[in-house]
């Protein structure tokens, strides 16, 4: 279920793949389905999308500050 995990955990297995130089848009999704075996194809590649779509965003936000 798309739901089943925070989406934080299936970006940050995308982010390590793409670090590691391995990255591969197109094994991406079936990457994500080996980490996390409760989720489809399609869940899958709908994160991927939601993943490419906010990955600019995401790197430019400004840290959080500590209280």
């Amino acid at each position: 279920m798309r739901n089943m995990y925070p989406d934080a955990e299936y970006f940050e297995h995308l982010d390590g793949l793409r670090r590691s130089g391995e990255w591969n848009s197109v094994l991406a999704p079936v990457s994500l389905m080996e980490a996390f075996p409760g989720l489809r194809a399609d869940e899958a590649r709908a994160v991927c999308n939601d993943w490419r779509a906010t990955y600019h965003e995401r790197r430019t936000r400004p840290a959080a500050r500590p209280v």
